[in-house]
């Protein structure tokens, strides 16, 4: 099965915001950070007014509505970093290659990864788990890295299907699979 697709910046954003969403260990650090911020204002804001004699309710409401503003405003924020660290990764000249035209081709034993400046091949037994959301597959062949293969590069659901199954057949854990 040979696959002609476009990778484009968005494939990329995308990829990075399902690897932020899905990962327990990103979303731990997440709900860390905002638990943490969100006491420190609190706490924080409450005690400077305290230290500075001028406690009041009002400060106290004032540091307790910043506290909630930290707690729901982390994820957004952080959603927003990394669409705009992944831009700029794709800006720099050594990534150019990234982004354009690939040819993914499956064979028995192995599947190549062709493009700009990269031909990779990878043994099935090296994907470790898959993922997917509503337009791409990504295979991973490391914890960090993966290829992406956007669904517009089949033919049909037949050829989607095929792929899959030919992708996973090495992962014995149903539950690394997408």
């Amino acid at each position: 099965m040979k696959l002609h697709y476009d990778i484009t910046k968005q494939d990329y954003i995308d990829f990075n915001l399902n690897y932020y969403t899905n990962n327990a260990v990103v979303q731990r650090s997440i709900l860390t950070t905002r638990i943490a911020s969100a006491v420190i204002v609190a706490l924080g804001g409450t005690a400077l007014m305290y230290w500075l004699k001028a406690l009041s309710v009002v400060s106290v409401v004032g540091y307790l509505a910043l506290a909630a503003v930290c707690f729901f405003g982390t994820p957004w924020y952080m959603k927003r970093k990394v669409v705009k660290n992944v831009e700029r990764i794709l800006q720099r000249a050594n990534n150019k290659q990234l982004c354009g035209p690939k040819t993914l081709t499956l064979r028995e034993n192995e599947f190549e990864l062709a493009g700009e400046n990269e031909d990779t091949t990878y043994q099935y037994e090296a994907v470790q788990r898959t993922a997917s959301d509503t337009g791409h597959y990504y295979i991973f062949v490391d914890e960090f890295s993966a290829v992406i293969v956007p669904f517009s590069a089949f033919a049909d659901e037949g050829q989607k299907r095929d792929f899959y199954e030919r992708i996973t057949a090495h992962i014995t854990d149903e539950a690394l699979k997408c």
